[in-house]
C-alpha cells in the first residue's frame, strides 16, 4: 500500500433529517475524489464524540498537493455534491490539509473500518521516533491504518494529528488500554498538549 503524502479532512454541520442522504451523497462524492482526483484513499463518516457530534466526516489522502487542488475541480462538477450544498442543510465547519510523516501499522489494509479515532495536540518537534515506538501496541490492538502528520491550514495549523481506524470498539479499548500500561506512553503524553480525541463511525 502506498504511503499518501497529504491528507484532508473535512467536517460539515448537517441537518438531522438529511444526515442520511448526505452520508449517501458524500460517499458518492468519495469515489468520484478517487476516480478523477486521484485520492488514494477516502474515508466518509460520522463523527460521534465532541463538539462536533453528529457531523458529517470526509477524510482524502493524495502523494502530492497538486491533487486537493483536483479535489476541489471535482467538487464543482459533482451533481452529488451540488445535492450536499444546495438545499442549505450542511455547512462547512472545518476543513484543513496535513502534511502526513512516514508512519504507518505493519500490516495496514484497505478494508472498511467501523470507527476511526482522531487525536490532535501541540508539541515542540513531531516527535516522530518516540511515536513510532508506540505502533506495535496499535498493531496488537487490532488498528487497520494509521496516518499521522502536522496540520498546515486553519486555526490548529502547526498542531499533530493523529488518525487511526479500528475494526470495532473492542479494538479501541484494547489499544488504549496496552498504550497506558507502556511508561513510553506515559511520557509521551506528558510532553504534548492534546485538545481533542474524538471517534468518527465510518460508513464508506
Amino acid at each position: 500500500m502506498s504511503s499518501p503524502a497529504y491528507m484532508m479532512i473535512t467536517v460539515a454541520a448537517c441537518a438531522p433529517d438529511f444526515l442520511g442522504e448526505a452520508v449517501g451523497h458524500t460517499g458518492h462524492v468519495a469515489e468520484e475524489l478517487k476516480s478523477a482526483a486521484g485520492a488514494i484513499s477516502t474515508r466518509v463518516g460520522v463523527i460521534s464524540t465532541g463538539e462536533h457530534t453528529g457531523s458529517l466526516f470526509l477524510l482524502q489522502t493524495y502523494s502530492e498537493l497538486n491533487g486537493i487542488d483536483a479535489a476541489f475541480s471535482v467538487y464543482a462538477s459533482s451533481s452529488h455534491y451540488k445535492a450536499l450544498i444546495g438545499g442549505g442543510k450542511i455547512s462547512v465547519t472545518l476543513r484543513n490539509i496535513i502534511k502526513l510523516e512516514d508512519i504507518n501499522l505493519s500490516n495496514p489494509t484497505t478494508d472498511v473500518p467501523a470507527f476511526g479515532v482522531l487525536t490532535r495536540w501541540g508539541s515542540s518537534d513531531l516527535m516522530l521516533d518516540r511515536a513510532k515506538e508506540l505502533i506495535p501496541h496499535f498493531d496488537a490492538g487490532g488498528a487497520m491504518i494509521l496516518r499521522y502528520g502536522t496540520i498546515m491550514t486553519g486555526n490548529a495549523a502547526g498542531r499533530r494529528l493523529l488518525a487511526v481506524a479500528y475494526p470495532s470498539m473492542d479494538a479501541i479499548e484494547k489499544t488504549y488500554g496496552a498504550l497506558q500500561g507502556d511508561p513510553k506512553y506515559g511520557s509521551f503524553i506528558s510532553d504534548i498538549d492534546v485538545d481533542f480525541r474524538d471517534i468518527v463511525r465510518i460508513t464508506a
